[in-house]
């Protein structure tokens, strides 16, 4: 552990781009205590480098591991082989270095999301301010839309890992105010929303307001968190493996799920512990990356698939354990035999082996996280 006693807030982001993104963070990255830890791939080109020097030029905090730094930290860890090149997984390289400093929080980001609210951290701050009064909102079938808290056109719209079958049931939202101690934060987006592929084909959505503040989920309530402009407290990144993708089934590759498991386990986990999930702000401007969208409908679709039925058992499987570690291990053996237990038309042999895959890399995760904390 680093003498940081906490003091650092880290926005982790992944990159194969020339670093144009840090033109737009000049004042999120000269915050007190704020820095930034860029995962670079073997794509990223020399000019990310570059654009990082120039960013330190002007006060900003960066670490910026290239690959062979990477697979030493990971070779330290005793995970050698646990994050493929080429992949959105490396993610979890910066959550290891953010759990490494032991700094209080890390905010996980996309290099298209960029910061409007100012100071940014502000929000983010909630999950290490330990218990405070917030609005705690409860449905009556389980499940809240955050995406009610935007104004978007031309329709109402759900996150991308909101289940299919709690989206036309008519509920009944309850609403408290009480002292919650929220450890993760999920920041929502102007612009292009994160919604799924079959949404952004059929109606191209647009947010255009956020008018209607908070919402921490109750118990008993869920919703799906993301890797983007989502801060979770230093202990909880034990829980937050972002999952490996890329393993076919249904003879596609399933992918843009591995943040959505990661923050439905993570909560999870959470709740498990007596914590909190907040939706709400700070505001990052979307201005997506191109995409080709019928290519993104197909490699979402596998996970789709199943994932109602994952959903049904997450929300009712009961954790043990006393720290998020324990938690996630135990989560991990869960997952396990729900894998063999499974029943729906979707869990094919390649979906049991995917979901038996992803249980071994959750534990291979855990022992970074030990190996860091030494035990």
């Amino acid at each position: 552990m680093s003498d940081s006693s906490g003091s650092t807030v880290d926005i982790v982001i992944t990159t194969i781009g020339s670093g144009e993104f840090l033109e737009q963070f000049t004042g999120t990255l000269t915050e007190d205590g704020a820095r930034l830890v860029v995962i670079p791939d073997r794509k990223t080109p020399a000019a990310l480098y570059q654009a990082c020097d120039r960013a330190r030029a002007r006060g900003a905090s960066i670490v910026a591991p290239d690959v062979e730094e990477q697979d030493r930290l990971l070779a330290k860890l005793g995970v050698p082989e646990l994050i493929p090149y080429d992949s959105d997984n490396r993610r979890n390289i910066g959550y290891l270095l953010s759990y490494l400093n032991d700094s209080a929080f890390a905010v996980s980001m996309d290099d298209d999301n960029l910061p409007v609210d100012s100071p940014f951290f502000d929000e983010h701050r909630i999950v290490a301010a330990g218990p405070t009064e917030q609005r705690v909102v409860s449905n009556s079938d389980g499940w809240f839309n955050a995406c009610d808290l935007l104004t978007v056109e031309p329709c109402r719209v759900f996150p991308r890992g909101f289940p299919y079958g709690p989206r036309e049931a008519s509920t009944e939202l309850t609403e408290t105010t009480r002292s919650v101690d929220v450890r993760v934060n999920a920041g929502l987006w102007l612009d292009d929303p994160d919604v799924d592929a079959v949404t952004r084909l059929a109606v191209r959505p647009r947010v255009t307001g956020y008018e209607r503040g908070t919402a921490v989920l109750a118990a008993d309530t869920w919703c799906p968190v993301n890797s983007q402009n989502t801060a979770v407290h230093h202990d909880a990144l034990a829980a937050y493996y972002f999952l490996r993708m890329g393993q076919p089934i249904y003879g596609a590759p399933v992918e843009r799920f591995g943040d959505i498991f990661s923050g439905y386990f993570v909560a999870a986990c959470a709740k498990h512990l007596g914590h909190a999930v907040r939706f709400g702000g700070p505001l990052v401007n979307h201005e997506r990356n191109a995409h080709d969208l019928l290519n993104d409908l197909a490699i979402e679709l596998p996970a789709i698939r199943f994932f109602d039925e994952f959903l049904d058992w997450l929300v009712a499987h009961e954790l043990s354990g006393s720290t998020y570690a324990e938690t996630y291990e135990s989560l991990s053996y869960g997952l396990q035999d729900f894998a063999e237990a499974a029943q729906g038309k979707g869990y094919t042999p390649e979906a049991r082996a995917f979901l038996h895959r992803s249980a071994h890399h959750m534990r291979t995760y855990l022992r970074a996280i030990r190996a860091i904390d030494g035990s």
